[in-house]
């Protein structure tokens, strides 16, 4: 129990003496606090009065500032207002002056307006004058003619119509008898003109067949082993490939499309240069030739268009008028041809002083069936005809195509502006090479198949060998004869002869019955005279 009490005696003593301590800490502690409060309230205060202090000192510079810049902008302002005192006084000086000017230009027009007024009394008494004198003179006319002012007034346009129509007669006669006269020396000149200004001779092009392979290294690289690659590359091109019988270097290419036989010789012309060949290489050379022939169509075509200034074009036909380059007709280049035509119908054209331009398209085109011959059934007429209407040329140019072989009659001065410029780049010595000799053997071989078969009366080639007529015996030719006939005809022309483009085959059977009415005329009788 006692150990118990001095236990808690000790607690007591221990918890007392803690408190005793730990207030004495807390006292310390209040006391070093308040101390440093004490110090930084006297910080706090010092800083204060420092920024109090920065502050005025602040506020007076800025003040004195504020004063320099207001006494500045006043004195600015009375320098401002003394020039305002200075430009009013100048502006009321300057309209008291205009005043002046305004008072002074008053009184002179015043002057003038009485002057006016003077001078408008005085024309007008003038023109009464004037009518006065008028009524006079007319009543004084009508007095010594007996004629109305209206009856004077129609018998001088009679007699000046009358004077003008002799005179117009007599000049139209005149220059009428002047150009009959000399009609045909102007028409030579305007031929010579033209023909020296329009024709032009360039190195024939596009017109060779052959190819020639010296090496025969090369040769056999072309062929290929049984000459396979020479059968592959016919059925490619759609040509026929044959080497000269006597002359083993010079490979013949075969064809009656001038197309294939250039796609043909470039891309023949390329195998040569290749380093090796198979099937996929000829395809590929071959299918690059054929594209590079087909896109300078069109290019061949624009260049000639912008060359003429023929304005717009459909493309369409200008890459038809491309394949005319490699066209030709006797020899003669089509294409330049055209361009030859075309020049000579607007220089006689511009001459005439008809439209150029018009010209132009028109002998451009006159040969454009050409292009498409020998790949759809007609003429190169009517394939021109079918082709110009297709694309919406002028009716014109239809036409001077049409009508560019006699197939029919011109109904313009253009159309026959174009066949005689198709004459003369024609038949120009040079234009053409083949012989007369060969042409007109050509137009008896055509006559002499016609006249061989049986019931043929006559025949007939005309249009330059491009068309035969034959007339046939109708007692002895039936209808459906004649178109026997008629074909037998043409299958005899392709397998005998060598033609240029197509040729017309016409067979014409006509029978004519005439008889008379009221018998044979009594005969007369002799007199004798005794």
């Amino acid at each position: 129990m006692q150990v118990l009490l001095v236990a808690i005696v000790c607690m007591v003593l221990s918890g007392v003496v803690g408190y005793v301590l730990q207030n004495k800490q807390l006292k310390l502690r209040l006391s070093v606090a308040k101390k440093q409060a004490e110090e930084i309230e006297k910080n706090n205060q010092n800083q204060i009065k420092t920024a109090v202090a920065e502050i005025n000192a602040t506020n007076a510079e800025e003040l004195q500032q504020l004063q320099n810049d207001e006494e500045l902008e006043i004195e600015e302002q009375k320098t401002e207002n003394e020039a305002r005192s200075h430009r009013l006084d100048f502006r009321e000086k300057s309209l008291e002056g205009s005043e002046a000017r305004l008072n002074k230009s008053q009184q002179l027009l015043e002057n003038h307006q009485a002057e006016n007024n003077n001078m408008k009394q005085q024309v007008a008494e003038t023109k009464q004058k004037a009518r006065d004198l008028k009524q006079v003179r007319e009543d004084t006319i009508y007095e010594k003619s007996k004629l109305t002012p209206e009856q004077a007034k129609q018998v001088i346009l009679t007699n000046t119509e009358t004077t003008l129509n002799r005179d117009y007669e007599v000049t139209v006669r005149e220059n009428h008898d002047d150009m009959v006269l000399n009609a045909a020396k102007e028409a030579r000149n305007l031929m010579m003109e033209s023909i020296q200004s329009g024709v032009q001779d360039v190195p024939r092009e596009h017109i060779e067949r052959n190819i020639v392979i010296p090496d025969p290294g090369i040769r056999n690289k072309i062929t290929g082993h049984d000459e396979q690659r020479l059968r592959l590359i016919e059925s490619l091109t759609g040509v026929d490939l044959i080497f000269h019988p006597e002359h083993e270097e010079i490979l013949i290419i075969s064809t009656n499309d001038p197309i294939r036989r250039e796609i043909a010789r470039n891309a023949i012309t390329e195998l040569i240069t290749a380093r090796s060949l198979n099937s996929g290489v000829i395809e590929n050379m071959i299918a690059e030739a054929e594209r590079h022939v087909m896109d300078n169509l069109r290019v061949f075509g624009e260049e000639t268009c912008a060359k003429l200034h023929l304005g717009w074009v459909h493309p369409d036909m200008m890459k038809i008028l491309g394949r005319l380059k490699y066209r030709t007709s006797y020899g003669q280049n089509v294409l330049q041809h055209s361009v030859e035509v075309a020049e000579l119908c607007g220089i006689m054209a511009a001459e005439l002083g008809i439209n150029v331009r018009l010209a132009k398209r028109s002998g451009m085109f006159h040969d454009i069936g050409k292009a498409i011959d020998r790949e759809v059934n007609g003429t190169h007429v009517e394939l021109g005809v079918k082709i110009a209407e297709a694309y919406g040329e002028d009716p014109i140019v239809v036409n001077s195509i049409a009508s560019s072989h006699g197939d029919i009659e011109t109904d313009n001065l253009i159309a026959i502006l174009v066949k005689v410029a198709d004459s003369m780049s024609g038949a120009r010595p040079g234009a053409r090479s083949e012989s007369v000799e060969e042409y007109i053997n050509r137009l008896k071989g055509l006559e002499r198949i016609a006249n061989s078969h049986e019931g043929v009366k006559e025949s007939y080639a005309i249009q330059a060998g491009r068309e035969i007529r034959i007339i046939v015996n109708p007692k002895v030719v039936d209808d459906e004869m004649s178109q026997k006939i008629t074909e037998e005809v043409c299958e005899q022309v392709e397998n005998e002869l060598t033609y240029p483009g197509k040729i017309k085959v016409t067979t014409i059977r006509k029978l004519s019955a005439v008889e008379y009415v009221g018998g044979k005329p009594a005969p007369k009788k002799k007199q004798h005279v005794s």
